[in-house]
């Protein structure tokens, strides 16, 4: 758990922990979740991983540039 707090993916992890909070806490006090605000929740959550994975994939691709870059010249 320690190294994933420190991952790039953290934004993730944060979001999923967020929303299956919401998620128990909606249903313990309600005991009930509305559909509606389920699937607005999940295309939220689907949205911030999709935005972090292109973070990610672009720093990664960035620091490999870079390294090439170093490497030859």
């Amino acid at each position: 758990m320690k190294n994933l707090s420190h991952s790039e993916w953290r934004l993730s992890v944060m979001a999923l922990a967020a929303l299956i909070g919401a998620f128990v806490a909606i249903f313990v006090v309600l005991g009930e979740l509305n559909s509606t605000f389920v699937i607005w929740c999940l295309a939220v959550f689907a949205l911030v991983v999709a935005g972090n994975a292109i973070y990610v994939f672009n720093k990664r691709k960035k620091h490999e540039t870079e390294s090439r870059n170093h490497d030859h010249g």
